[in-house]
């Protein structure tokens, strides 16, 4: 079943003078994981946004489940949409605290099992309190690192439809970088992934890619 599809764009952009893609037509379906490669400022995160109903294209069409993007709620839209991007934003508060914001019934237990299961509890436990470490606004006194992945926790443990991760692993060292890459490939987190990405990731459970 067709999920999620860009149809017949003559071109496209969010803005009559800032139009990126010409001549595309590109579906979506449940399973895909799509890596989105292309260098910095060459329109691969404005494409999502534009998926998401983030912007509004001024030519072409975008349908999900058949139905033009224009006839549904972006707010419904967005609530299905998970994203962890390159920059993260945390509050004030503790590291459970911002994994479990906005997450409904859902709580430490959860969180804890989620860890265990991907195998991510020793790069939590390497804070000052573990989950109950606090942070400053924005992430202040933790690592980019360890922020992408408190973002990462984040975002699928809210088991959003559609899971976009924007440049997430660009602060992770490449042990880090596997580690994800591996519960990407062995795990089905979302009905369709979107990896963006400047530089080629030679991972094979990739079944589509989308080079701008």
């Amino acid at each position: 079943m067709r999920f999620w599809s860009f149809t017949s764009f003559p071109t496209v952009g969010y803005k009559a003078e800032n139009i990126f893609i010409n001549k595309i037509t590109q579906s979506f379906v449940e399973g895909d994981k799509v890596l989105i490669l292309g260098e910095n400022g060459s329109g691969k995160t404005t494409f999502v946004k534009l998926l998401v109903g983030l912007y509004e294209p001024f030519e072409g069409n975008i349908f999900i489940n058949g139905k033009s993007i224009d006839q549904l709620s972006k707010e419904d839209i967005r609530k299905k949409v998970g994203i962890v991007s390159q920059d993260i934003f945390l509050f004030k508060g503790s590291v459970i605290e911002n994994i479990l914001f906005g997450v409904n019934g859902k709580d430490r237990k959860d969180v804890l099992t989620l860890l265990e299961k991907f195998e991510l509890i020793d790069y939590i436990e390497r804070l000052p309190n573990g989950l109950d470490t606090k942070i400053s606004q924005n992430g202040v006194g933790i690592s980019g690192g360890q922020a992408q992945i408190i973002a990462f926790i984040r975002a699928i443990i809210k088991d959003k439809d559609i899971l976009i991760l924007d440049e997430a692993t660009s602060n992770l060292d490449q042990d880090t970088c596997k580690k994800i890459m591996s519960i990407l490939c062995h795990y089905k987190l979302c009905r369709i992934l979107f990896v963006i990405s400047h530089q080629k990731l030679d991972y094979e459970f990739f079944n589509k890619i989308i080079q701008f």
